[in-house]
């Protein structure tokens, strides 16, 4: 697979801002983070001295095309990889996505695609330090779909991560976790719905929040809807070829969104806008749960041993997120999320194989929750401890 060219990647981002033309996107405005967070400029050089402090697990992620050998254990140097792609999706410059939109709603198409460039200008030295370049796949993160909690949701924001190696090509397709008020409340509208469309998810109930953003309907505009689901593929299908290996990952809201992607793609394989992709695995860190039974059973079925795609989720210590949805444990017996195989916790000593679910491991009492175990860089601390290169 050749580095994609910059035609192709303004081509992409011209696409983008006629989406965007269409959503009724908030004023620009970037906010400063409420606690001690990193700000994006600050996370992002906390990123680059990730990579920069691990050349050997970069290279070896690479040359396996950021895949697993096994369903047994995930490749930990592919776990560094897929860890600085979900967290350099916050790096996104809202203000910047706002100010496209209304360039682009204006007519003004050259500065539309500007201003998309400049929305990801956090990310990409971090994509070129990789070794790829970033493209924008659907960006609905200032939008609420029709439906959404308070009004005041939000939908997916989601990208790739293209090797610019034509010899072992691979790509990564990443999606933004929570970084605003309103992608908080996409995450607490966790009762489960049945799928309006039947099929999606093998009709399992499914995370509400999750379900809208990734599959909900966004108004357009002109009395049309967009979903992100389709804008992400018809994206995709723009940019990928034959042998480029595909993998998915995204922290926290982000691991949920992933592996319902994921879930989706494995569900739509035999499709002709799916055959053409070369799947490779799934790496959900820090994610919530996403639906009921039978969601996870048909993932795991179709990701069994010696298939060459596998599902792992990675959890950071108590990282209280990897146990919800639901919050409480006295819900669990009405709303019996479960999460796909393959969870692994990292801890001080090193990484343990979590069990399969069900039954679904029960939430820590609320007082007991250890939330600096979700903060990304207490992953990258406990992965260190890992067996990598």
């Amino acid at each position: 697979m050749a580095p994609l060219s910059q035609k192709h990647i303004d081509d992409i981002r011209l696409v983008h801002a006629r989406q965007l033309a269409k959503l009724d996107v908030l004023p620009p405005k970037d906010t400063a983070p409420a606690d001690d967070s990193p700000t994006p400029e600050e996370l992002q050089g906390i990123i680059l001295g990730w990579i920069a402090a691990n050349p050997a697990a970069l290279k070896v992620a690479k040359e396996a095309q950021c895949a697993s050998a096994s369903r047994d254990s995930p490749n930990w140097d592919v776990v560094f990889f897929t860890l600085v792609e979900s967290i350099t999706m916050y790096l996104r410059k809202s203000s910047e996505v706002a100010k496209a939109a209304l360039a682009a709603r204006e007519g003004d198409h050259d500065r539309a695609v500007a201003h998309i460039q400049a929305s990801q200008e956090l990310i990409d030295p971090v994509a070129k330090a990789l070794g790829c370049t970033f493209v924008q796949l659907c960006d609905f993160a200032e939008q609420s779909p029709e439906g959404g909690l308070l009004g005041s949701a939000s939908g997916t924001y989601a990208g790739l991560f293209v090797s610019n190696d034509s010899g072992k090509p691979f790509i990564g397709v990443g999606f933004k976790g929570s970084s605003s008020d309103r992608d908080t409340i996409t995450d607490l509208d966790w009762r489960p719905v049945v799928p309006l469309q039947p099929d999606i998810a093998w009709g399992a109930s499914t995370h509400r929040g999750f379900y809208l953003a990734l599959f909900g309907q966004f108004a357009a505009g002109d009395g049309t809807f967009q979903v992100p689901f389709d804008v992400l593929v018809e994206q995709l299908s723009s940019v990928y070829h034959s042998d480029a290996k595909l993998h998915f990952t995204g922290h926290s809201l982000g691991g949920g969104l992933c592996t319902l992607a994921y879930g989706e793609f494995l569900r739509r394989q035999s499709e002709a806008a799916f055959a053409k992709y070369l799947f490779g695995d799934l790496y959900a860190l820090a994610a919530p749960r996403t639906s009921l039974l039978p969601f996870a059973d048909k993932v795991n079925e179709l990701c069994q041993a010696g298939g060459g795609r596998y599902t792992f989720r990675i959890v950071n210590k108590e990282d209280p997120v990897t146990t919800i949805p639901p919050p409480l444990a006295s819900d669990l017996v009405q709303y019996p999320f479960v999460h796909v195989s393959g969870g692994w916790k990292m801890t001080d000593n090193g990484p343990e194989k979590l069990a399969d679910e069900p039954p679904p491991a029960p939430p820590a009492p609320i007082s007991d929750m250890v939330f600096e175990d979700h903060d990304p860089r207490g992953y990258y601390a406990s992965w260190q401890k890992t067996p990598h290169s």
